[in-house]
């Protein structure tokens, strides 16, 4: 077998082993940036944080500060998963319907397909006329999000 180079591969190539490392797990996204240069570097961009993949990212670690940094850098780089994970939780958690519910539409107008699924099921508790937000039940509870939480979160995670 002849020698095998990691500088001979194409950034684009670098950017899916890296990406790949980090969602096994993120510890060794570190590592990887310190052993190899060509790592450190695609490490460095923000189109790395922008296009990371924070939905198969394995969150199951001991450095919960190396996580909320990670994905602090995804968030302020545009990452619409970092964006939609930070809307989910500030709509039905925070309670900042208003704020929330606008995040997620413009997540699911962007592409992703997630956020366009709770914007559906949220279209069919509210309706949304030029004025804003209207809510369509009058008894509208915080119970109510968490049912909702429960639905979307429960009906996603098995493949719904």
């Amino acid at each position: 077998m002849s020698n095998f180079n990691l500088a001979s591969l194409p950034p684009s190539m670098l950017h899916k082993i890296l990406s790949k490392v980090t969602t096994s797990h993120l510890r060794d996204f570190g590592s990887a940036r310190t052993a190899f240069s060509g790592f450190n570097q695609i490490g460095r961009e923000e189109y790395y944080y922008r296009s990371a993949d924070l939905f198969n990212l394995n969150d199951w670690i001991d450095e919960a500060n190396a996580l909320r940094t990670f994905r602090l850098r995804c968030y302020q780089a545009g990452n619409l998963e970092a964006i939609y994970i930070r809307v989910m939780y500030e709509f039905f958690v925070l309670h900042l319907l208003d704020e929330g519910r606008e995040k997620i539409c413009l997540a699911g107008e962007r592409g992703l397909l997630w956020a366009k699924y709770v914007d559906g099921m949220l279209n069919l508790a509210f309706s949304v006329d030029a004025r804003g937000f209207v809510h369509n039940y009058p008894s509208f509870s915080h119970k109510f999000v968490d049912r909702m939480n429960y639905m979307i979160t429960t009906s996603i995670s098995s493949g719904h």
